[in-house]
């Protein structure tokens, strides 16, 4: 007889596709690492002041597995956590636009749905709660954002408070309806400086940090996933992005998420192609802090030059696991794989993994957790050893980036 939840996981490892469900069940092999970043958990959730972590691995070795292990281990320690893959629609340069993402994927201890409308919805004017985080957003942030969050809370009108919990999501309200509601709910003319959100975005980051500790939770932990991508933006941008990047890094005083834990999961592709010297082009932090001095803003330059030199000083090696440690997850994929479809798979794990290890299309985790699983389907089937071929998938975006030379 099947067991669907089996045959659910073993569709997953099929996939190649991470999830929070299979880091709970395949846990074990980075325990080191684990353990660095349940002391830094501890040290964000007692002293409150932010850490980052800046981790490398190579292509389908287990980066966004470890990111997921990491959400889970967070969440049970009564983190919120915000799981963000950085892309082309998602660049690193723009956090007006990596802040909606961040908020569509922050879920809270003891939820399974992804938001914070949750932490709002029972706010209620007048509350000790509420006043006090009423006074810190007006003291430390940008004042839209005060009174977005003042005219949330007045307003009785459901159309009306959905617009205003959109802004505090990142769907940014027009400044001119912002003043039309406050008009409506305090009969007075609302005067605020303009809002712009490539320069503004970041208070938006610093009053969800604040949200969540003021409602109760340990602090914040934000994984963002494929880092590397930032090397395959235009010059421009990718000076932005390390600049961004120093903000986790090296906070400044005043404008610092307190509470706050980061990790930043990048490719061995980023060195290889933007941070280490090439041929064909000089490296990221000679490129970058001229084009900042050239521009005339050497503040920003010695901050994007500070988030180079961490990542090229500071960041963690995602280590391949062990030959032990992958054939017991073999054997649990097995053994999966026997529960989801109701058989007694006959393998020789240790000639398995040999087979794997000699053969240098099938070098990656992904590919060697795939293999076993199409191995297992086909000897399901015919009942009888199977041959099958293991193939990479193409991981090329970087380099094809560097190939093709680079925006202005």
């Amino acid at each position: 007889m099947r067991d669907y939840q089996a045959v659910a996981t073993v569709e997953a490892l099929r996939s190649g596709v991470t999830s929070r469900h299979l880091a709970a069940i395949f846990s074990y092999g980075r325990e080191a690492l684990l353990e660095r970043v349940e002391r830094d958990l501890e040290e964000v959730s007692r002293e409150g002041r932010p850490r980052a972590l800046l981790l490398r691995g190579h292509f389908g070795e287990g980066k966004t597995h470890f990111l997921n292990l990491v959400l889970n281990r967070a969440r049970e320690k009564n983190f919120a956590v915000s799981f963000v893959v950085l892309s082309k629609e998602t660049p690193f340069n723009r956090l007006d636009r990596v802040y909606p993402k961040v908020v569509a994927g922050t879920y809270l201890p003891g939820t399974e749905d992804p938001g914070i409308e949750v932490l709002l919805r029972d706010l209620r004017p007048g509350h000790p709660l509420t006043e006090d985080l009423l006074a810190a957003v007006r003291e430390e942030l940008h004042p839209k954002l005060f009174y977005v969050l003042k005219n949330y809370l007045a307003t009785g009108d459901t159309y009306h408070q959905h617009l205003l919990y959109s802004d505090l999501a990142g769907e940014w309200i027009p400044l001119a309806q912002l003043k039309s509601l406050h008009r409506l709910n305090f009969g007075r003319a609302l005067k605020t400086p303009p809002f712009r959100p490539q320069a503004d975005a970041w208070d938006y980051f610093r009053f969800l940090a604040q949200l969540i500790k003021k409602r109760g939770f340990a602090g914040w932990v934000i994984l963002f996933d494929e880092f590397e991508l930032v090397g395959t933006l235009g010059l421009a941008a990718r000076s932005e992005s390390y600049f961004n990047l120093a903000r986790f890094l090296f906070p400044q005083e005043g404008k610092e998420l307190p509470h706050t834990f980061a990790v930043f999961s990048t490719a061995h592709q980023l060195w290889e192609f933007r941070l280490l010297p090439q041929e064909r082009h000089r490296p990221d932090k000679e490129e970058v802090t001229a084009r900042f001095r050239t521009k005339g803003e050497p503040e920003k330059a010695e901050r994007a030059r500070q988030a180079i030199d961490a990542l090229l000083r500071d960041v963690v090696d995602l280590n391949p696991l062990s030959s032990s440690e992958v054939q017991r997850m073999l054997s649990k994929v097995a053994e999966f794989h026997a529960q989801a479809y109701g058989w007694r798979p006959e393998v020789n794990l240790e000639e398995l993994l040999q087979k794997l290890l000699n053969n240098p299309k099938a070098q990656r985790l992904r590919t060697k957790i795939r293999y076993t699983v199409e191995y297992l389907d086909l000897k399901y089937l015919y009942r009888e050893e199977p041959e099958v071929e293991a193939g990479e998938l193409e991981e090329g975006a970087l380099e094809e980036a560097a190939v093709a030379g680079e925006e202005a």
